[in-house]
């Protein structure tokens, strides 16, 4: 065989492994890109009720709101209505008075906490299948924690690792069951009137939200945010895993205006930092971002205030409306604590009148619902929808850093946004 011949021989073995290759390059791809289209972007869950934007901020009550639950694509932001609550749904329908307080993703299905200080038994838990949610179920509606006294007021809902459910409602916590029944302390709520350092925090338990378990534990501690009148009431709270039974399961408890605040880095204001004298600032919504594992400090809880008073109290002296980052700390099953407040943000444009937030831990975006009128202390009167602002935080440098593109918040309100009350993302 001459070397011509081999030549030629080689120069198509090589054409054909070229082709080869570059038939199968061109297949992987297309098979990317239809990957890459069909894959489910991250979904913003937003609830609309009767919501908290501070003692001192008249906002909507549920009757007024939009009642629905709106569903934000995160790629797109493409807005569209997840549940109407003025429409029917399976089960039946929803109460003139019922609106959405609080939701929790929970895999194929959103949980969502209704509340209605009228007709009262309209008060549960439902189970939102996310492909259909005109099939949507009552998940619970346990009478003796899902109370029909117009006072016990629902707030907040949390999910805790063994599927149990936690809402905080006016007077204390309730805890349901994996069958969906409640959970009691003797005959109260699972946290009911703590004593001090908890004390004095029955009243207005404006948020609840359950740590990640503690080593050789099986549940996670309880945090929660009450509001209040006087600086007495506006506290933040730990609760032990197991309840609140006796005085020494409240783990930690402290008085917002009396622990001295910073500024993070990027934020500037004089110092020290001064709280409204009459009533201090109100904690609306919290969320906690998970840093590490304990004995030492184990995440944030980032807590969003708000004046307590009739009128706009922030200025270059005072601080009731702003973004706060509090470090949590534990080094056993019933010794934890909060501590080193930082102020991430006090930009009255985009922190006024906060009633919920959410963090996405991917992207380490952190949502915040607020006020759309920026120091109007009626936001009723006008009838627009709320807002969501839009923070890069970085907790390296504990610094949040508002988004803006035209110097218009993340979403505009919208006459479905009135008003937040609950956000939630999931992937679907």
């Amino acid at each position: 065989m001459n070397m011509n011949y081999k030549n030629k021989i080689a120069n198509v073995i090589l054409g054909l492994i070229l082709a080869l290759s570059g038939c199968q390059k061109k297949v992987a791809e297309e098979e990317s890109a239809d990957l890459s289209l069909t894959a489910p972007s991250k979904k913003l869950y937003i609830a609309t009720g009767q919501c908290n934007s501070g003692l001192g901020v008249t906002s909507f009550s549920t009757q007024n709101s939009s009642r629905r639950i709106s569903k934000l694509d995160l790629a797109t932001k493409n807005l569209s209505t997840f549940l109407d609550l003025t429409e029917a749904y399976v089960g039946g329908g929803f109460a003139i008075n019922t609106g959405v307080q609080a939701l929790v993703d929970n895999g194929s299905n959103i949980l969502m906490l209704t509340e209605n200080a009228v007709e009262m038994a309209d008060r549960k838990i439902y189970s939102i299948p996310k492909s259909s949610p005109f099939n949507t179920e009552i998940y619970s509606t346990d009478p003796l924690a899902l109370t029909q006294t117009a006072a016990h007021v629902t707030r907040d809902l949390a999910k805790d690792v063994d599927g149990t459910l936690l809402f905080s409602k006016s007077i204390g916590i309730e805890k349901i069951g994996t069958n969906n029944l409640r959970i009691p302390q003797g005959a109260n709520p699972w946290v009911n009137a703590p004593a001090a350092p908890c004390a004095t925090s029955i009243t207005f338990m404006s948020s609840v939200k359950v740590l990640p378990p503690f080593t050789g534990s099986t549940n996670g501690k309880i945090v929660y945010t009450h509001a209040g009148a006087t600086t007495a009431l506006n506290r933040l709270g730990i609760i032990n895993a197991e309840g609140y039974l006796i005085p020494s399961n409240c783990i930690a408890g402290v008085q917002i205006s009396a622990i001295p605040h910073t500024y993070a880095t990027n934020v500037t204001g004089p110092t020290p930092i001064v709280f409204n004298a009459v009533a201090g600032s109100s904690p609306t919504a919290s969320v906690f971002i998970k840093t590490g594992n304990g004995p030492g400090v184990i995440g944030k809880l980032i807590v969003a205030y708000s004046a307590a008073v009739a009128t706009e109290t922030s200025n270059s002296v005072n601080l009731n409306y702003a973004l706060v980052a509090w470090d949590v700390s534990e080094t056993s099953l019933t010794v934890a604590s909060l501590s080193a407040p930082v102020v991430l943000s006090r930009q009255l444009d985009a922190v006024f009148g906060i009633s919920a937030l959410a963090y996405d831990a991917e992207t380490s975006s952190l949502y915040v619902a607020t006020a759309s009128q920026t120091g109007v202390m009626n936001q009723t009167t006008a009838g627009y929808g709320y807002k969501i602002e839009k923070f890069n935080y970085n907790l390296t440098t504990n610094e949040a850093t508002l988004v803006r593109e035209d110097d218009k918040p993340y979403l505009e309100r919208t006459p479905g946004t009135k008003c937040i009350t609950s956000m939630v993302l999931g992937n679907e």
